[in-house]
């Protein structure tokens, strides 16, 4: 059975609910109309600007160095303790490897004084000789170089070369006195046939009157040949000689240049040797010598004992510098919203080591932007008008480079601006 539903709303309660009163239509659209207007007003005033997100780090203008492995080992830490003082060029471990570090360092100092004008003497060469180096990856190269000073020193003691030029220069000289010999003979021997040949005048004009016989003049005739014969032996003996004079002067010649191109040949060799030995010396040390960059204060980065092993392109040390210098702030500006940048602009730096909650952020104005770019963007530089301190009053540890992210602040624009460029684009684009 329905239950009775009983109307509690008479016809004079729906008329006074049913229209509300005109004060308050009339107030209510005169609010809504102040506060269409007041939005609309502050449009003209109220302005912010656009941010355009950039990575930034911070640094010193004199930033830390790195020392960074640059090969898979075990380092050997020499006189490297965390926060000593370190100069440039300081040793400061070795990657553990088949060569034997003294035996380096005296192969160094060997080097460092080489003179090839000293090779031959006695004592530094067998400076060389005494050594009974373990070089490791150095070894061949040291080798070579030890048998080029070896052939030159032999090269120069056993003298063939010289003593073979003695030896023929003493040759010619005797040769040349013989000649001499050979040409005073010779004179004496064209005299003799001068005299024996008017002799055998004399004998045919004799024969011709029948005052000596024809046996007396063949006799005459035959001592003129036998002179004229000895005239050309001693004509002939003079010319080999001076054959054997020349020949004797060109193998001079020859031995000569062949000690000069033999001498030189030596020299180059140690030379060569000697740079091969140095280039590999180098080679070596950047491979596997830890040494300071700079000069600063000496801190470990993750590496604490000998027995850890590092891998190639592994930091080790950092050194920081006693004076970091300025302050620098660098940045890499996206392609997307670059045009608005420009200098003198606030930039808020959020850093990752120190979130920005608890730290606060720091604040630094655009100083450059560069017109080149690469691949990420427009490289940018900041300044740090307060310092190297936060929103929040923390000052930051500048030891290390401190990545964040880079907010600036570009031109301020109001609302009013913001809606009408937005207003100009869609008639820009719609309507025409």
């Amino acid at each position: 059975m329905e239950e009775p539903q009983i109307n509690i709303r008479s016809e004079e309660i729906n008329e006074i609910l049913g229209v509300p009163p005109r004060w308050i239509i009339r107030w209510g659209i005169t609010i809504i109309f102040i506060v269409i207007g007041a939005v609309f007003t502050g449009s003209f005033f109220f302005k912010y600007p656009d941010i355009v997100t950039a990575a930034a780090v911070i640094t010193a203008e004199n930033p830390p160095s790195v020392v960074v492995a640059r090969t898979t080992g075990k380092p050997q830490l020499n006189v490297a303790k965390d926060g000593i003082l370190v100069n440039k060029g300081d040793t400061l471990g070795v990657i553990e490897n088949p060569a034997k570090f003294e035996d380096i360092v005296r192969l160094s100092i060997i080097i460092k004084n080489f003179n090839v004008d000293s090779i031959l003497n006695e004592n530094y060469l067998n400076q060389f000789n005494a050594l009974n180096l373990s070089l490791g990856e150095v070894q061949s190269s040291y080798s070579g170089f030890t048998t080029a000073l070896t052939n030159y020193t032999l090269f120069h003691k056993q003298k063939y070369h010289v003593q073979k030029i003695d030896a023929l220069e003493g040759e010619l000289k005797g040769y040349t006195n013989h000649l001499k010999l050979l040409n005073k003979q010779y004179k004496l021997l064209l005299k003799e046939y001068d005299l024996t040949f008017k002799q055998f005048k004399r004998d045919s004009v004799l024969l011709q009157g029948k005052v000596i016989a024809q046996a007396d003049y063949e006799k005459s005739q035959s001592t003129i040949l036998a002179k004229q014969q000895s005239l050309e032996s001693s004509k002939l003996t003079i010319s080999n000689t001076s054959i054997s004079i020349e020949k004797l002067k060109q193998t001079i010649a020859e031995t000569k240049l062949d000690f000069e191109t033999q001498k030189q040949k030596v020299y180059d060799d140690v030379v060569n040797a000697f740079n091969q030995l140095k280039s590999t010396l180098a080679t070596w040390e950047k491979n596997y010598l830890l040494i300071a960059p700079s000069s600063g204060k000496l801190s470990f980065m993750g590496v604490w004992s000998d027995l850890q092993e590092v891998k190639a392109g592994e930091p080790i040390f950092a050194i920081i510098p006693e004076n970091l210098g300025e302050i620098q702030v660098r940045m890499v500006v996206p392609f997307e919203g670059a045009g608005k940048v420009k200098v003198n602009q606030l930039v808020n730096i959020k850093l990752d080591g120190y979130p920005y909650i608890e730290y606060g952020m720091v604040e630094g104005v655009l100083s450059s932007i560069s017109s080149g770019y690469n691949e990420n963007g427009f490289p940018a530089m900041a300044k740090l008008p307060n310092g190297a301190v936060t929103s929040y009053g923390t000052i930051l540890n500048l030891e290390r480079e401190l990545r964040g992210t880079a907010e600036i602040s570009t031109e301020e624009l109001t609302v009013f601006q913001r809606l009408f460029n937005h207003f100009k684009y869609l008639y820009k684009e719609k309507v025409k």
